[in-house]
């Protein structure tokens, strides 16, 4: 009986130690972590996304997490200058101005 006992208490500490959960804290500062969130799965523009959103509510400049590589090919360059003026909400390269008035002006014609 003995050896039973000691075969019992044997399998009964291998099966609880297999059952103990370990328990690892996130925190919600490293949940939405670039890093983490890229290696989580979520794509790169998620990412900066929410690390832009966390910079304004702390009142932190805002800058992109990654650099944009432009084009080498001058008129591919050149097509997405003239689309980001024409298109005041696509941000480009160069960032270009534009002066918007709340009121209609006789230079809108």
């Amino acid at each position: 009986m003995g050896v039973m006992r000691r075969n019992l208490l044997l399998v009964l500490a291998l099966f609880s130690a297999l059952c103990i959960s370990a328990r690892a804290e996130v925190t919600p500062q490293q949940l939405t972590d670039p890093e983490y969130m890229i290696n989580g799965g979520y794509s790169e523009l998620s990412a900066e996304e929410v690390m832009i959103q966390k910079n304004r509510m702390d009142g932190k400049p805002c800058e992109p997490l990654y650099e944009t590589k432009g084009s080498n090919n001058k008129f591919v360059r050149f097509l997405k200058n003239c689309y980001s003026y024409l298109d005041p909400v696509q941000d480009s390269e160069q960032r270009y101005h534009h002066d918007i008035q709340p009121s209609p002006h006789w230079s809108d014609l």
